[in-house]
């Protein structure tokens, strides 16, 4: 970004200044927790963030002062009493600050403005300024927080090419070779008995909760394929997923990524398939399997694919007010605030139809 219009000169004072607001601005917020009402303090706490905004317009920082704007909308919601300063939305604003720190020494340090704050987090704080309700307005507070920590948001990881839409014959060749697989760990596996259909309705519901859904018809390839690397492994492995020992984790770590060559060696332009495959237990939080040597972002059906996994471990075999009592239960595996397995994205989606979404008439009650 160009620089040519920053006041050098005027950028050590603001610096002293905005380190002098900080700290301020973070015990406002924390006393916000606790007294939500106060006016003074609301008022107190968009004063320094005001403040700090204007002191990045005053040296003509504008990037940081545009980012300081947004977050100052969130101030300007608490302020308006949409919703409350609750723990999630003091968080959310002042781990959205810390990010100011590095801005400004980047920029002090080597006259240039080193990694602004991602787009699509700039969307979040903007979703939480937006934010109608305390309820929404937490949601979009932790949804602001899962993206500040969550390792696949880091732009540095390589990205996955866009895969080229997979012929017609190699979606039907590896659907009706899917369905065939999917049978056969049936055969091993009996509590699996209706699983990929179940699965495959749950994973569908998900996809149409995402603004930008993915392509019906390769998740539905990935749901089919994604555990067929299993049939390679020994009947313990198949029956009960071993934790990290040394005898059998080998055999159950392998399968993602067997699947995934086995399904491209039969339809070798279904890539985006695989790949959804390759990652459905790359989890977010960085403790799941991960596909040696393949590095990109997880695509957001592997993400529904490791909840529809999670889900079916908790409702299978129930119906009736059992499985409701399992929906809810897989809801707070999901839903495990910033220590969950998922992104926020996934999380919000599971949230959205868990309450009411049921499984398909033919397997209601059976598996």
């Amino acid at each position: 970004m160009n620089t040519e219009s920053v006041d050098f000169d005027l950028l050590p004072e603001v610096m002293v200044e905005v380190q002098d607001h900080l700290p301020e601005l973070e015990r406002d917020l924390h006393q916000l927790v606790q007294y939500p009402d106060s006016l003074e303090l609301l008022a107190s706490a968009f004063r320094h963030m005001h403040t700090i905004k204007g002191d990045f317009g005053y040296c003509h920082a504008t990037p940081i002062m545009e980012y300081v704007h947004h977050l100052e909308g969130v101030m300007q919601s608490l302020r308006s009493r949409v919703f409350q300063c609750s723990a999630l939305v003091a968080e959310a604003l002042l781990q959205s600050m810390d990010l100011i720190h590095g801005m400004m020494q980047s920029l002090l340090e080597s006259r240039k403005f080193g990694r602004t704050p991602p787009p699509r987090l700039i969307v979040l704080i903007d979703q939480l300024a937006q934010a109608r309700t305390q309820p929404a307005a937490d949601q979009a507070a932790r949804m602001v927080l899962l993206s500040l920590h969550d390792p696949w948001q880091d732009e540095a990881e390589p990205a996955l090419p866009a895969a080229p839409a997979a012929a017609a014959d190699s979606i039907r060749r590896a659907l009706a070779l899917g369905v065939q697989l999917s049978e056969a760990l049936v055969l091993r596996q009996p509590a699996w008995r209706g699983r990929s259909a179940m699965q495959l309705a749950l994973v569908l519901a998900l996809n149409a909760q995402y603004s930008q859904p993915s392509d019906p018809e390769v998740l539905e390839i990935a749901v089919y394929w994604h555990d067929v690397g299993l049939l390679a492994a020994p009947d313990q492995v198949l029956c009960h997923h071993p934790t990290q020992k040394p005898a059998d984790w080998g055999d159950y770590v392998a399968h993602p990524e067997r699947a995934a060559s086995w399904l491209l060696s039969v339809a070798p332009d279904c890539s985006e398939a695989a790949q959804i495959i390759r990652q459905h237990h790359a989890w977010a939080n960085g403790k799941g399997i991960v596909a040696q040597g393949y590095p990109h972002l997880p695509h957001q059906g592997a993400q529904m694919l490791a909840c529809a996994d999670v889900w079916f471990e908790r409702i299978k075999g129930l119906s009736g007010e059992d499985y409701r009592r399992g929906m809810l239960r897989a809801l707070f595996d999901v839903n495990g605030l910033l220590d969950s397995q998922f992104d926020a994205l996934l999380i919000n989606a599971f949230e959205a139809l868990a309450q009411d979404f049921q499984l398909p008439a033919a397997h209601s009650g059976s598996q």
